[in-house]
């Protein structure tokens, strides 16, 4: 008995030291660990042969990023998906430690949200469609779309006080125009919706080569309360 309750501190402090060594793998190390999870993620999503889109369920994971899952996959993929969340968090407290959280991992703590459009199979392979990935035909027949459901996103939600909103802006050609997002209401779903359009509306920019020249507003005043809808003046500052 006595020799079980010495070597119980033993494998306690061997233990330790196993799960602290961790703490001082370079972010180097982790980096590559992200990338070999990923490539593993990739590899399972991808290997139901993709005959029928619908089958496939696009899920959106923190920070703005998406993933086409097959309905039979998606304990596998939780499972990945958390391997994978792990091994980034570690990344970043090793960016951390090393001083590079202001270069090399800041591309991966704010991204910029940029919504898929759609789903395809492509060649027997799920595949997410984005706005760069569409034609000027297609950009052409989303716009419209896309800019009355962000008119009508608030419809039924009065503005009693103008500090539960937000400005936004909206980019409506070369110009922007501002746009209001409560705070607390479906707050992240508008924001996507918002980035989609304005990624939208870069795509047909590019497509037909417009040149702006940016004597637009750049501003936008707090938001207002106006018969019971939210108003935003914009001005060029």
């Amino acid at each position: 008995m006595k020799k079980i309750i010495f070597t119980l501190p033993i494998i306690g402090f061997l233990l330790f030291l196993a799960c602290s060594k961790d703490n001082f793998n370079s972010f180097e190390y982790w980096d590559e660990q992200v990338i070999e999870k990923t490539e593993e993620l990739t590899t399972l999503l991808q290997s139901v042969p993709c005959t029928n889109i619908e089958e496939f369920e696009i899920i959106q994971q923190p920070y703005y990023t998406y993933y086409l899952v097959h309905s039979s996959l998606k304990s596998q993929f939780e499972k990945l998906k958390q391997e994978l969340d792990h091994l980034q968090d570690e990344r970043y407290k090793a960016a951390e430690r090393e001083g590079k959280i202001r270069y090399e991992a800041l591309d991966f703590i704010m991204p910029i949200p940029n919504p898929p459009v759609g789903k395809i199979c492509d060649n027997g392979k799920p595949k997410l469609r984005f706005a760069h990935d569409l034609s000027l035909e297609e950009v052409n027949v989303e716009l419209p779309k896309r800019y009355k459901e962000l008119q009508e996103f608030y419809k039924d939600i009065t503005c009693d006080n103008p500090n539960d909103w937000q400005s936004h802006f909206l980019r409506t050609g070369c110009c922007m125009e501002a746009i209001a997002v409560h705070k607390t209401i479906r707050s992240a779903e508008m924001i996507e919706k918002i980035q989609l359009y304005n990624h939208l509306t870069e795509r047909k920019l590019s497509l037909e080569k417009t040149s702006c020249q940016g004597d637009c507003p750049n501003s936008a005043r707090p938001v207002q309360c106006r018969d019971g809808k939210p108003y935003i003046e914009v001005y060029k500052s």
